[in-house]
């Protein structure tokens, strides 16, 4: 055997993966019926409800890294996550809080070196998100942009199973289906809905040991970055305004993700009308920054970067990106967002105001974490 096969037997026999398939196997032949594609509705449809009643707190990178010194006993542990995490723990028990997850929190968790650490940080995650994680943020803009034609359009009801903003960990990259062509048709069907089953329930800590992980480049986030740098060097010489520079960059978001959006506008064909006139109503609002709600994923960054680029003291970094996409999918959906300082400053600068216009609070330092926390009915 392989030592990559080594690899995957240990991991297999440590998250008890083959006696898991068997038992999924048995439980989806009795119900063979039921296609792939709506049985993963139907799971969209039971996790809609669980951040319900819920405060929804989204801690970004460097709060669980803290978090985690305290849980391993770190030197460098600062005492006051210390009284953070014993909350934390306590609200969630209760089931108060949730502390979701996206994917550019797991991404930066696969950049920690040292096994023992990752793992750690893997766990407290798992047990303070409960397995919840926002879609990824092309997904999520897609869900976005469906869900604001259907309103401007009034077309339907907009479903959450069609257009989710939830998902499982399991899925942090995105949800998708897989086919087994080399079945026979109804045993291919049962082993769609267990690998639905499968990603559905793994963990943060399953996914996080699985062996042979390789960092993926992220093309889009490597050409925004250039952009950006190119974009602060034009506002050094023309000085636009911060309005125009913010409609500029959310022009140049929506090109940059005209494949992924725009083929959803065809949804406005199910309106009545003229469809010149409904796809002017659906992008309008958007190019315009008329309505906060219309694409907020894209918007956010759009706004964030902007005010970013304004700011004369400070280059564009090369982790600018991780943070606009930690709060585009925080913002919108998340009651409290505790990020780094620089980007906290920036999202309750009079240019943004982010925290009122999305009611969220926005914090960086221990000492407004544990005040947030300290708020709730215990």
């Amino acid at each position: 055997m392989s030592g990559a096969s080594q690899e995957w037997a240990r991991w297999e026999a440590t998250t008890g993966f083959q006696r898991r398939v068997q038992q999924l196997v048995e439980k989806h032949r009795k119900n063979a019926e039921l296609a792939a594609r709506e049985y993963l509705e139907a799971r969209r449809a039971e996790l809609a409800h669980e951040p319900e009643a819920k405060q929804l707190i989204y801690l970004d990178t460097k709060h669980w890294v803290n978090l985690c010194n305290v849980v391993v006993q770190s030197p460098q542990a600062v005492p006051a996550y210390d009284e953070i995490l014993g909350s934390l723990e306590i609200l969630r028990q209760k089931r108060r809080i949730c502390c979701p997850i996206s994917a550019t929190l797991f991404l930066e968790l696969m950049k920690q070196n040292d096994p023992s650490t990752r793992q750690s940080t893997a766990q407290l995650m798992d047990f303070l998100s409960g397995g919840v994680c926002l879609q990824n943020w092309l997904d999520l803009a897609k869900a976005e942009f469906g869900r604001h034609i259907c309103r401007t359009l009034h077309i339907g009801q907009v479903d959450e199973t069609e257009f989710p903003t939830w998902t499982r960990v399991g899925y942090w990259a995105g949800e998708h289906t897989v086919d087994f062509p080399d079945e026979a048709e109804t045993d291919s069907a049962v082993m769609e809905k267990v690998y639905i089953d499968l990603r559905w329930e793994m963990t943060c800590d399953d996914y996080q040991s699985m062996p042979g992980w390789t960092p993926i480049p992220d093309a889009f986030a490597a050409a925004w970055t250039v952009e950006s740098e190119q974009a602060k060097a034009r506002q050094a010489q023309i000085k636009q305004s911060f309005s125009k520079l913010a409609r500029e960059r959310r022009a140049q978001l929506l090109q940059a993700l005209k494949d992924t959006l725009f083929p959803m506008l065809a949804l406005c064909s199910n309106a009545p009308g003229t469809p010149d006139n409904h796809v002017t109503a659906v992008l309008d609002p958007i190019y315009e920054a008329r309505d906060p709600q219309a694409l907020p994923s894209l918007g956010v960054v759009a706004a964030l970067d902007a005010a970013v680029i304004l700011d004369t003291t400070r280059k564009v970094q090369a982790n600018d990106v991780e943070d606009y996409l930690h709060t585009a999918q925080a913002l919108p959906y998340c009651d409290a967002l505790f990020c780094d300082n620089f980007i906290a400053q920036k999202l309750r600068s009079k240019h943004l105001d982010f925290g009122q216009v999305y009611q969220t609070e926005i914090g960086s330092r221990p000492e407004e974490i544990i005040s947030y926390l300290k708020s709730l009915p215990q």
